[in-house]
């Protein structure tokens, strides 16, 4: 095993740099967390999906907000619509296939 002995300033530019990337991280996980209320070509670059699967998840019943001529939307409120859509192997019925030998 190899080791990396530092000197007190070199391990205070270290540290100080680890620090930096932690805060930098929490700052964007915390940003990312917050609701925004963003336009249909907005909320296709949040979920980086096409504006068509946007009016694809609208027309399934996605909520949305109408301002005007414009639909808003919230991405705490869609977040919570996709994840009660989701789907995963055990919930996909499959067909049953009877055969008689």
């Amino acid at each position: 095993m190899s080791k990396v002995i530092l000197d007190k300033n070199d391990m205070a530019s270290f540290l100080s740099g680890c620090t930096q990337i932690l805060n930098d991280y929490i700052t964007s996980t915390e940003r990312e967390n917050q609701d925004q209320i963003l336009n249909r070509k907005g909320l296709a670059e949040y979920f980086h999906v096409s504006p068509n699967s946007i009016d694809d998840w609208v027309n399934l019943g996605m909520p949305y907000i109408q301002l005007s001529k414009t639909k808003r939307f919230s991405t705490k409120s869609a977040l919570k619509w996709l994840h009660g859509h989701e789907e995963t192997k055990q919930n996909k019925k499959r067909p049953i296939h009877v055969i008689n030998e």
